[in-house]
């Protein structure tokens, strides 16, 4: 029975794909399925065509993949800065540590559109928290909007930054929980001896924390990347569902349009087959 739910769940419908992408399903084309159950096959032109031919109006597979490398590393390099000196904070808080842990980990623990729409709020234009912050200190501090410095129209100038922005708030708890529990099963008396030899913080942070909690981090760091380079949640909630701007998208977003804004399946199976 296992297996054959894995068939049914997994192999099928990754076979079909592989199938899908040597084919031209398309909108002109999909009748002509649905009468005969036949697709015309093309070979490998539309793994060429991903290359060649823009995925959206305007963005090329390579700007989208220089744009997904960069989405990626900085939204995990803050996930894992952030976590790791929160979890250093909370392992020296001695009561009350479980709940100020809760707080902490609530904008990854509820549903990832509640949290995901509520901070999008915050960047609104004109009655985002965000804006509203950078006016009162302009106010406190008028030499910043000497500099520049002043209200942003986020959503519609700066996209990708602000969907960052929100991913590394979502995905900072995480790493701080996994982070939490490596620093819990570190001896403490690797840092005693470390004391009595005369060793500063930083020398033990250094020598002590961060080589025992690579075999926790690493895994989870691959995981964050995964789960980073694939995630369509951020950029579909915060710059639109339909269409949107095609300035935050990122391959995985580029291919949900292509396949369901634009109707181009068979292009969009192949294009699914690059990225994986």
């Amino acid at each position: 029975p296992a297996v054959i739910g894995l068939m049914m769940l997994l192999l099928y419908p990754f076979l079909f794909e592989i199938y899908l992408s040597f084919t031209d399903l398309k909108l002109t084309t999909i009748m002509q399925w649905k009468e005969t159950g036949k697709l015309p096959f093309v070979g490998f032109k539309q793994y060429i065509n991903v290359f060649k031919l823009p995925p959206l109006s305007e963005t090329t597979f390579w700007q989208l993949f220089g744009r997904t490398l960069l989405w990626t590393f900085s939204n995990v390099f803050f996930h894992v800065l952030g976590g790791l000196i929160l979890a250093l904070m909370l392992i020296e808080i001695k009561s009350l540590r479980g709940v100020y842990r809760m707080f902490l980990i609530i904008p990854w623990a509820m549903p990832q559109v509640v949290a995901v729409l509520s901070l999008r709020g915050e960047f609104h234009s004109e009655y985002g928290f965000v804006n509203i912050m950078i006016k009162k200190l302009i106010a406190v501090f008028p030499f910043l909007a000497q500099l520049g410095i002043g209200p942003v129209n986020w959503l519609s100038d700066h996209p990708l930054l602000t969907c960052t922005l929100i991913n590394i708030w979502l995905g900072i708890p995480f790493m701080m929980v996994v982070i939490l529990g490596g620093l819990q099963s570190i001896s403490q008396s690797y840092y005693d001896a470390a004391t009595i030899d005369g060793a500063s913080y930083l020398q033990k942070l250094k020598y002590i924390t961060l080589p025992l909690l690579k075999p926790v981090v690493l895994p989870a760091i691959t995981l964050g990347t995964i789960w980073t380079f694939n995630n369509i949640n951020i950029i579909y909630l915060v710059t639109g569902q339909a269409g949107g701007t095609e300035r935050a998208d990122i391959l995985v977003s580029a291919l949900y349009k292509a396949a369901f804004v634009y109707n181009r399946y068979s292009y969009s199976a192949a294009f699914a087959m690059i990225i994986f």
